[in-house]
């Protein structure tokens, strides 16, 4: 829900999160203030007194539980990693993986391309956790090339969704629902989502597709494509230009020593 709500008020980072927080709190302080100030003039102690403690609540709210959502929202240890990432990268390396992408989704066949999203994903390590000491993600790389999509930053565990199916496979992978009802199903019983964070996905699409990136023998990461259109994939991509697209992004990467 945290996520959703900056996506919508278009914050990508964890500065900018922060500080339209801490804006939107401290004005509903000042506001509860002026009220409590109000109701004193009126002599109306009880209702002044309960004003001034809410705006106690709003302060701390403000200078403890706003950087606990903030750390929801915007891990600090994933955005100084997407951080050095893109400072590796460069904004022409960056503009690059862009262009590639608008390229391929232009390719796709028999299909409306203006309901086609994707995006880069690539292979980094986790914090360990008590059962693996080992962890590793798909960390969504660049903001998705479309009409549709949330903003990059994103961490995929491998045992979830399209995406970490696919760096599982090393494997071409692709899935269309037919319905609502069967998407929420499919996500539970073959994609590892719980009920609930199913319930906060995007519900537009119809048709996803993900392709590994490959670098020698290993997986790196993963070309991410969705449509709103029904049954695009996998018939409106040519594996040949998948293949061709995810060499040239390995072979970027790999100049720019990300992998």
């Amino acid at each position: 829900m945290i996520r959703r709500i900056a996506e919508l008020l278009r914050l990508k980072t964890r500065r900018q999160f922060r500080l339209t927080f801490r804006a939107i709190v401290l004005t509903a302080a000042a506001a509860v203030g002026f009220a409590s100030a109000v109701f004193l003039e009126l002599h109306a102690f009880r209702s002044a007194g309960l004003l001034f403690v809410l705006s106690l609540v709003f302060t701390l709210l403000e200078l403890v539980v706003a950087d606990f959502v903030a750390e929801t929202a915007y891990p600090l240890k994933t955005e100084k990693q997407l951080a050095l990432l893109e400072d590796r990268l460069g904004e022409a390396t960056v503009h690059a993986l862009t262009l590639k992408l608008t390229r391929i989704i232009s390719g796709f066949k028999s299909c409306d391309h203006s309901l086609i999203s994707g995006t880069v994903h690539i292979l980094v390590e986790l914090s360990p956790s008590a059962e693996d000491k080992t962890r590793l993600g798909l960390l969504q790389l660049t903001d998705y090339v479309g009409p549709y999509g949330g903003s990059k930053g994103r961490i995929t565990t491998l045992e979830k969704g399209i995406v970490g199916r696919c760096a599982r496979t090393a494997k071409t992978e692709y899935v269309n629902f037919a319905n609502i009802a069967q998407y929420r199903h499919r996500m539970v019983q073959e994609f590892g989502f719980s009920a609930t964070e199913t319930e906060r996905h995007t519900i537009l699409a119809k048709s996803y597709l993900a392709h590994p990136l490959v670098l020698g023998p290993k997986v790196i990461g993963v070309l991410y494509f969705f449509s709103t259109e029904p049954q695009v994939f996998p018939h409106g991509a040519r594996e040949s230009d998948l293949d061709s697209l995810g060499q040239d992004v390995a072979d970027l990467l790999k100049t720019v020593s990300i992998v």
